[in-house]
């Protein structure tokens, strides 16, 4: 059992160093330049994942190299626990904002009244909004803001009477599955060459920047200020620093968080029981 750990020890060390020497071609067919927000959700438990504290460290250490403030959206039930909350703190205590992705996790479904999603949004304020950071702007879980224009506008009526705005993004893929097979294949053999995940990984993310970087220009006329979307998991953990690096090769800026949110294309409009039209606040972080 003592391979494992000593496999991620391993790798963690060396993945600044092979950042550096990713091979990353240059964008030709947008030449303004481009900037990114970075994101994380969910968080790591530490009840289930030994290697938590190890990883939260790393993911902090390589933000702070690259000079990048992100934003955490963790979710209750993952990190409700004094090791779990104490990982949330320490992303607060390096200047990082704190948002709500909800205590369960469940996502905002069809049989969940808007109020009753509320309460679960209120639930995971009331474990991490005091924490430094705090930002109430709430990530959906599975992006979903309800599936009619009814729900939704219920949903943001309820989020505007507490001050919420909400964290919509631009580019994400399923990371987690990227994740799941890298963590199981490195458990297995503590030998493992990183470099079969990498180059996967990494050509998967940038195919899904260019082609949001294409929609959104087709759409708006302009680039965005684009918010990426990361989960906590081994894989980002250990590929942090090539995925940094590739945007920073790529000519792109990192943004903060609470800036890029500014931009109109994250806006959301209501209409309050009055018949007058609002936008969601934009709520200021700690």
């Amino acid at each position: 059992m003592m391979t494992k750990p000593k496999f991620f020890r391993r790798i963690l060390a060396a993945a600044g160093r092979v950042a550096a020497l990713a091979t990353i071609s240059l964008l030709s067919c947008h030449a303004m330049a481009q900037s990114v927000a970075i994101t994380f959700d969910d968080g790591m438990d530490p009840r289930n994942e030994p290697r938590a504290a190890q990883w939260n460290a790393h993911l902090l250490d390589t933000l702070a190299k690259h000079h990048v403030r992100a934003m955490f959206f963790p979710a209750g039930v993952v990190i409700d626990s004094p090791e779990g909350l104490a990982l949330v703190r320490a992303w607060g205590a390096a200047g990082h904002a704190i948002g709500n992705h909800t205590y369960t996790h469940q996502g905002f479904l069809d049989n969940v009244t808007p109020e009753a999603f509320m309460q679960d949004v209120l639930r995971e304020q009331a474990l991490v909004g005091k924490m430094p950071g705090w930002c109430p702007r709430v990530r959906l879980p599975y992006l979903n803001e309800g599936n009619t224009p009814e729900r939704r506008n219920r949903f943001y009526n309820l989020l505007a009477q507490h001050g919420y705005g909400v964290a919509p993004i631009t580019i994400g893929i399923d990371d987690w599955n990227y994740s799941a097979r890298f963590v199981a294949a490195a458990n297995k053999n503590p030998s493992l060459n990183i470099d079969q995940f990498r180059k996967p990984y990494l050509d998967r993310l940038w195919q899904e920047v260019e082609k949001q970087q294409t929609v959104w220009q087709q759409q708006l006329g302009r680039s965005p200020v684009h918010v990426l979307l990361l989960h906590t998991n081994g894989l980002n953990t250990v590929l942090l620093p090539d995925i940094l690096t590739m945007f920073e090769s790529h000519g792109w800026t990192f943004v903060d968080p609470a800036v890029a949110f500014t931009d109109p294309i994250y806006q959301r409009p209501y209409t309050a029981a009055d018949g007058t039209q609002h936008p969601l606040p934009i709520p200021a972080c700690r």
